[in-house]
């Protein structure tokens, strides 16, 4: 441990933080190329001709009000513990984590950054994890509810939305079915997590069990710690911020539609919904930050409601707001935080 008594922060090597970078820029931007030069036509230059700025204007706003709300939550949740969170302290947590989920796979890599952020603040890892982890169900919590509803709102006509929709279904049946089995065997559990790491030298399926084991453990005392006494009352507000996140953070892909002047009456909620079904399952690609799956998958669910001569532009500017944005600023952040 350092002198000032806070725990080492994440060693991270230099090289493997590099090849991160470089392959998720490599990704994004051979992505948006392709998509770019599969639907530009000698359309697109008249509809740019046409574009709405206040509309996009309104987009950076739902980016704004989006990172505020969620950083509120954060701040909210915290109170839990032994040292409650401001809110900007909260955003950097958050924006931290866009960074790491952009340079590893399935956008796992932040949490460790995170946790060191947060207990240099004067939050224990545990603590610091339930939060963490009470964050995340309280999104996608409300995100896998409400994606077979959507799908049946949207309709499974395509091939690509019964696909998606029969996906995010066993995804929801497997995660239901081990929450309910680890609350009410947590012996089993805990037993399981022994056995896998008692060997001295476990090959990699093995450590991969224990440590998605431990995680588990992680996972439900979270839920045990919000779901008794005065805790029930944070877990109330920070439902209400996570609703005012959710609007504004699906809200943009309509206001980007808008802004290019290609977003049609009663559409709205069609596409507000194909954001939230996309958001499902880009929490479950193995490429860093989601790249090239989540630019192939919003250009070929928008096509559905936007013009192909706007729909490169559109998945670029998506992108650019509902993720690039907060992991450029929180790259800054974890730089900041890491060489204090």
């Amino acid at each position: 441990k350092p002198a000032n008594g806070l725990p080492a922060p994440p060693v991270f090597r230099p090289t493997a933080l590099r090849r991160g970078v470089r392959v998720f820029i490599a990704l994004a931007v051979a992505a948006a190329v392709v998509v770019m030069v599969l639907t530009v036509n000698r359309d697109t230059l008249a509809g740019l001709a046409r574009i709405r700025w206040y509309w996009l204007v309104l987009t950076g706003l739902l980016w704004i009000v989006a990172t505020c709300s969620d950083g509120a939550r954060l701040a909210v949740l915290s109170a839990a513990g032994e040292h409650r969170l401001g809110i900007r302290r909260s955003c950097e947590v958050i924006l931290v984590g866009y960074f790491m989920a952009a340079i590893t796979p399935f956008q796992v890599g932040g949490l460790p950054l995170q946790l060191y952020s947060m207990n240099k603040w004067g939050i224990s890892p545990g603590k610091a994890s339930a939060v963490l982890l009470a964050r995340g169900i309280l999104f996608y919590g409300l995100v896998f509810l409400s994606a077979p509803f959507i799908a049946g709102f949207l309709g499974v006509s395509s091939l690509l939305l019964r696909i998606l929709t029969a996906y995010v279904g066993v995804i929801i049946a497997v995660g239901a079915a081990l929450i309910i089995l680890g609350l009410a065997f947590p012996r089993v559990l805990r037993r399981w997590q022994e056995r896998a790491g008692k060997e001295n030298h476990p090959g990699r399926l093995r450590r991969l069990l224990a440590r998605g084991l431990a995680e588990a453990e992680h996972f439900l005392a979270g839920l045990r710690l919000f779901l008794s006494g005065h805790n029930l009352k944070l877990l109330a507000a920070a439902t209400g911020l996570t609703l005012v996140y959710g609007v504004a953070f699906f809200g943009m892909s309509a206001s980007l539609l808008a802004g290019l002047g290609v977003l049609e009456a009663g559409n709205t909620f069609r596409v507000v919904g194909i954001n939230t079904l996309l958001t499902t399952v880009l929490l479950f690609v193995p490429t860093p930050g989601a790249s090239g799956v989540a630019e192939a998958g919003a250009a070929g669910l928008y096509s559905m409601l936007c013009p192909r001569h706007m729909l490169g532009v559109f998945v670029v500017l998506w992108r650019l707001f509902s993720f690039y944005i907060g992991a450029i600023i929180g790259g800054l952040v974890a730089l900041k935080h890491t060489t204090r």
